[in-house]
């Protein structure tokens, strides 16, 4: 009977220590599929991270490149836009230079057409004045050829330095600036006041022979 209970005993351990063995592997069993249902996840989360990455920057770069068009386009639009108001520019700045040559070409024909009048009528005046000198200077040499000898030398004395100032006055004419109205009076007023004073002279030289006749 010993014996028997023995055996049953041992049994019962062994029943007990295979019980714990298979518990043993179980639990390895399963923490062994959590660590490969853990892995399978890890797997598809960075599958799925790489998916998403690459559709990501797929993305990207389409827009990237659409932007670079956008870019393209609008600095090709602008480039011709400022190329057309440029050529424009030039354009309108050719016809207004044009029209301001036609004007100055026309001012400076109307002005040559001024010197010309101006100039003939200084001349015409000049003249004038010019004869009306040289008809007194005759009258008071005639009336010298008469006077006694110290009178008409004193006469001929004062007509000569009469005569060399009116050939300045005349040499003026050439060389005077007639670009102006006013540049015409104010010679004409220089002129006429020189030449008044020549005919003073010329007259102050005639009463002396009469004086001493």
């Amino acid at each position: 009977m010993q014996n028997i209970r023995r055996v049953l005993i041992v049994a019962a351990m062994l029943g007990s220590a295979a019980a714990c063995n298979r518990s043993a592997v179980d639990d390895q069993q399963k923490a062994a599929e959590a660590q490969q249902e853990a892995n399978q996840d890890i797997r598809e989360a960075n599958k799925e991270a790489a998916e998403t990455t690459v559709e990501a920057r797929k993305e990207l770069a389409e827009k990237s490149q659409e932007a670079r068009q956008d870019y393209d386009k609008a600095l090709a639009d602008t480039q011709q836009k400022v190329g057309e108001a440029q050529a424009e520019a030039r354009k309108e700045g050719a016809e207004a230079q044009a029209n301001a040559n036609e004007e100055i070409r026309e001012a400076n024909r109307d002005a040559r057409k001024n010197i010309t009048a101006n100039n003939e009528e200084l001349r015409d005046w000049g003249q004038k004045k010019i004869d009306s000198l040289n008809d007194k200077m005759d009258d008071t040499r005639a009336k010298a050829q008469v006077a006694k000898p110290a009178a008409r030398a004193e006469v001929e004395a004062t007509l000569t330095e009469v005569e060399t100032s009116r050939d300045v006055i005349v040499s003026d004419f050439a060389t005077v600036d007639t670009k102006t109205e006013k540049a015409v009076e104010n010679f004409k007023d220089k002129v006429d006041k020189r030449i008044d004073q020549l005919s003073d002279r010329v007259d102050t030289a005639a009463k002396r022979l009469d004086d001493k006749k």
